[in-house]
């Protein structure tokens, strides 16, 4: 996970549990990056028996940076998103996803209600495979 990210040009900001919070400087980067690791993971399932399923989701908005952490709303959907997110599922938001400069494949969208969010979020799954 860890050299995806540093290949994409994302932050690993912390551990949370046994999930990670990653930042990126744009969201091409974090869905090429989650890709990649998708990638991975299932070559090692394939080629080594084992390999964790992850959820990933992503979400592109503003957020405070307090030392060597981020808060804010958007950090809190984010989170939200890639809990919807089955295993080997990336998960983007729609509004990031629009302002994709690139076109990723896509295995279909649908619409989530988020805790303490109003309104539902509609999100695109990445096709990766």
């Amino acid at each position: 996970m860890r050299s995806a990210v540093a290949e994409h040009g994302g932050e690993e900001v912390k551990e949370i549990g046994d999930g990670f919070f990653l930042a990126f400087d744009d969201t091409d980067r974090a869905i090429e990056a989650m890709i990649a690791l998708q990638r991975r993971l299932a070559q090692q399932r394939d080629t080594q028996g084992f390999a964790p399923s992850i959820r990933v989701g992503i979400h592109a908005a503003e957020a405070t940076r307090v030392a060597s952490d981020y808060s804010g709303t958007g950090v809190n959907i984010a989170a939200r998103i890639a809990a919807a997110a089955s295993g080997s599922e990336i998960l983007v938001s729609e509004t990031s996803l629009s302002g994709s400069r690139r076109s990723f494949g896509e295995t279909g969208r649908r619409s989530l209600e988020l805790k303490g969010i109003s309104g539902p979020t509609s999100v695109v799954s990445i096709d990766w495979r």
